[in-house]
């Protein structure tokens, strides 16, 4: 008799945790991707010996590396972000520093996974050293991987 009573919450337990996913397994990941491309070549390219920084971090994104293109986080906090972009060439180190001005829009996306923060790109322009402009594609920045702006050189 007292098995019968321990065997129908231990099912129950049983069949309700089955249920559950076990997990996120949605893409966290929202980030800025942007393409190098060369107006003199047309056609995209590759650059040598990046490093790249945030402006007001001392971590590095990228470290002397060859790229063609750059994924970079927004601060959730605020509503611009700037990182500083270095490239060695013909043995010289030229630096440009990428300004992204942003709206964010918080958005729940389940219970296992949490909250993400999706941005609206507003403006994003460069000091002019390495990329000579920036043409935002898609200003659409949330959890799936596309190219947002292209970086001319």
């Amino acid at each position: 008799m007292y098995r019968r009573i321990w065997v129908l919450p231990a099912l129950a337990t049983l069949l309700l945790t089955s249920c559950n996913s076990g997990g996120c397994y949605d893409n966290m990941d929202v980030k800025v991707y942007c393409s190098f491309y060369s107006q003199t070549l047309q056609k995209a390219v590759q650059i040598d010996s990046v490093t790249v920084w945030g402006v007001g971090s001392d971590s590095l994104i990228y470290d002397n590396e060859t790229l063609s293109e750059l994924a970079l986080e927004l601060n959730p906090k605020v509503q611009e972000t700037k990182y500083v972009v270095q490239a060695i060439a013909g043995g010289d180190l030229y630096a440009d520093t990428l300004t992204l001005k942003y709206t964010n829009q918080p958005w729940f996306q389940s219970m296992e996974c949490g909250c993400m923060v999706f941005s609206t790109l507003e403006t994003f322009w460069t000091t002019g050293i390495i990329f000579k402009s920036a043409t935002i594609l898609n200003p659409k920045v949330i959890n799936q991987k596309t190219e947002h702006v292209v970086l001319n050189l």
